[in-house]
């Protein structure tokens, strides 16, 4: 092997770590969800490729090989789709119990609504999670009137869409009004059960591996309700008929942060 080859084969793999970065990328912009849990599983593998990254591009800045005039040309164009990314997925990309307050009394009585047909349309003794993202279903786990219980994400989810309707009652025509509704109220899935009707979960947004709901109450609060939100420090009532809900994930905080709830609580009187 001649000097030459061996030069042009070491420049090629040091352009592995921009290859990765733009794979980490590319999948922020195809669903974010899955690059968070593929840069937990992998860390150990995409932070020395970040890493390396700005190592080469900074003795790339030099322009002395090819490989070093490729690296500064792809950190550049790496730097920019991850710019572009926050700039277009920004809004969705944040949130707190202010943003939920803003939202919920934007559409409130869409979630009201919303929560009257879930109830007429789910039969009788089921349960259901329905997730969306845009007009494709990414999560479907329902309940059966025996008790019988079952979890279904991605493609299995939407190849066995039609039965999973039918376990709970759900017509054509419902599931298709349910998503219009989530869609048209900015939200991405719910959760009811009828053998606790009075309560639907309207899912709101997730960020990274959190996932922000609204709990509507069909009634007003009981004393009793009242109370034990207010000592609860998983969610923040927000009025007699909603309270909102943080759920963290694999990392991160599992609930709101206390001060959080703290703050807005002084701000906003529940009742």
């Amino acid at each position: 092997m001649t000097e030459q080859v061996r030069t042009t084969l070491f420049g090629i793999l040091k352009l592995i770590p921009f290859a990765i970065v733009t794979a980490i990328i590319v999948l922020l912009w195809v669903d974010d969800f899955l690059c968070f849990i593929m840069s937990f599983f992998c860390f150990w593998i995409i932070l020395p490729a970040i890493v390396l990254s700005i190592v080469f591009f900074i003795k790339g800045l030099r322009w002395r090989e090819k490989w070093q005039r490729i690296a500064v040309v792809w950190s550049g164009l790496n730097l920019l789709m991850l710019i572009l990314y926050f700039l277009v997925q920004e809004p969705n990309q944040r949130c707190n119990p202010d943003i939920m307050a803003a939202h919920y009394e934007e559409h409130h009585t869409e979630m009201e609504a919303l929560h009257r047909y879930v109830q007429s349309a789910i039969a009788d003794s089921c349960e259901i999670t329905l997730e969306f993202k845009g007009n494709r279903v990414e999560m479907f786990h329902v309940r059966d009137s025996n008790g019988n219980y079952s979890s279904h994400w991605d493609k299995e989810a939407r190849q066995q869409r039609d039965s999973l309707m039918a376990v709970v009652g759900l017509s054509q025509e419902e599931y298709k009004n349910i998503r219009k509704q989530l869609k048209d109220m900015g939200c991405i899935g719910f959760e009811y059960s009828q053998s606790s009707p009075e309560w639907l979960t309207i899912w709101f947004r997730r960020v990274g591996f959190g996932l922000y709901s609204y709990y509507i109450l069909n009634r007003p609060a009981t004393d009793e309700e009242k109370s034990s939100a207010m000592e609860d420090w998983l969610p923040i009532p927000y009025n007699d008929h909603c309270f909102f809900r943080y759920e963290g994930g694999a990392v991160g905080p599992i609930s709101f942060p206390k001060e959080v709830r703290e703050e807005f609580l002084k701000k906003h009187k529940p009742w």
